[in-house]
């Protein structure tokens, strides 16, 4: 007996849709109302804050412009990119998501403002839901998303 092609590309298509809602299912959007205290699991998660967890060579990005102002640039950015939402926002505070094209893997972003000797400072961290590691997703995020914040 001889299965088809089509046959064969219903199976992986079915696989696909399975492992993407079992995705879904194991990683639900919970609301952040704060900025983290610290990456819990370094393999999967940057951070470029009071400390760094990856992050190689960046520093907090320092702006002369009020939180207020900063905020909106950085939220026209981010709904700019197009499978980033933002999840939560508070003056100071954002939290948005994005989603890796493929396996649709669902990782979170929190970026604080806040103003210090006159700048605003900016902190980011990225990190993912699942699993033990990241293949640097999250680090290549947060350099991208720095060199483009650093513009503001």
């Amino acid at each position: 007996m001889e299965i088809g092609y089509e046959v064969i590309l219903s199976f992986i298509l079915i696989g696909y849709i399975a492992t993407i809602g079992t995705i879904y299912f194991l990683s639900p959007t919970e609301k952040w109302d704060k900025f983290p205290e610290k990456c819990t699991v370094k393999t999967k998660c940057t951070r470029v804050a009071d400390y760094n967890c990856r992050g190689y060579e960046l520093k907090p990005i320092e702006i002369e412009n009020s939180v207020k102002n900063v905020q909106s640039k950085i939220l026209e950015i981010l709904n700019s990119k197009p499978r980033m939402k933002i999840i939560n926002e508070d003056l100071g505070f954002i939290h948005a998501t994005d989603v890796t094209p493929f396996l649709r893997f669902y990782d979170d972003i929190a970026i604080k403002l806040f103003e210090e000797n006159g700048k605003t400072i900016v902190w980011m961290q990225s990190q993912s839901r699942l699993g033990y590691y990241d293949f640097q997703v999250n680090e290549k995020r947060i350099q991208e998303l720095h060199k483009v914040f650093s513009l503001i």
